[in-house]
């Protein structure tokens, strides 16, 4: 028989037994992010400077070579940009829970599902991958979040039968914004894309297909000549337009003769019965420029 002090000893024992197995797994919590707590990278330094560890990321992404980053709390903080080919698995943990490592531009296998995101703008966006929890119903939690500076291409990978949307983050997830809404591996293993403009407006969109058998969506602003009472601003401040259905329900008619006399038939969503907007193709490699 194991008595009362045995068995606390032993589970003392398992206890620190488990936490060394977990520390020397190495194992880092990216969380379906670009970025981890407790983690660094070796080498490749481009550059540092001092900014907080929120805008470390960005900082990186609008750095010319720059493609990782690590910060660090050194010199009331201090991000180091790093530069080359890179992935997450080569990042590796540390004993400093302040510490975060990420990645902006991650090398992507040469097959496979992709999509090369394009900012055609010119200031830094804010790109939110949102898988679906199911069919027609859409997620508001990120998967992923990636930066991206002017001019610049950043390519991402998805898993087999991803379905969601890509949405420039202007504002908070459910604000109005233009979805760029995307499913690898449907029908016949093909991929089906389109632009919707049925929540909002924030920027326009171009999804193609790297064969060139696909193209769709459009690249004029839509905000100048919009009826007055559907311009609003998001969360952050940022000009929008109203949704065509809001969540709430209902249906802005007006909003829907402007939309039908400014982007040409079959190039966007503007009710859900625009099914002539949605697109296949059998690549898996898929481009989306945002402006």
């Amino acid at each position: 028989m194991i008595n009362s002090l045995s068995l606390c000893t032993l589970t003392i024992v398992i206890v620190i037994n488990s936490l060394l197995v977990t520390l020397a797994s190495g194992a880092i919590n990216w969380n379906g992010n670009n970025w981890a707590m407790s983690c660094d990278f070796y080498g490749n330094d481009l550059s540092n400077v001092r900014v907080s560890g929120e805008g470390c990321g960005g900082k990186c992404a609008a750095t010319a070579g720059c493609t990782h980053f690590t910060w660090t709390q050194w010199n009331g903080g201090t991000c180091w940009m790093k530069k080359g080919s890179v992935s997450k698995a080569d990042a590796f943990q540390t004993n400093d829970p302040s510490m975060v490592c990420g990645v902006t531009q991650e090398s992507q296998p040469s097959n496979g599902n992709t999509i090369n995101i394009s900012n055609r703008g010119s200031q830094l966006i804010k790109v939110g991958f949102f898988k679906n929890l199911g069919p027609y119903q859409p997620s508001f939690v990120a998967e992923k979040v990636v930066f991206i500076s002017p001019g610049a291409t950043q390519a991402i990978s998805l898993a087999q039968g991803w379905e969601g949307r890509l949405q420039k983050l202007t504002g908070a997830p459910a604000d109005p914004a233009t979805w760029a809404e995307i499913h690898f591996n449907a029908w016949q293993d093909m991929t089906f894309c389109d632009i919707s403009l049925i929540r909002g407006f924030n920027g326009a969109m171009v999804f193609s297909s790297a064969d060139g058998s696909l193209r769709t969506g459009f690249t004029n602003d839509l905000r100048p000549g919009a009826p007055s009472k559907f311009k609003v601003k998001d969360s952050n401040g940022y000009d929008v337009l109203q949704p065509t259905e809001p969540f709430t329900g209902g249906r802005n008619n007006e909003l829907v003769a402007y939309y039908r006399g400014q982007v040409s038939e079959g190039n966007a969503y503007i009710i859900p019965d625009d099914n002539a907007s949605s697109h296949g193709t059998t690549s898996k490699r898929m481009n989306l420029e945002i402006y």
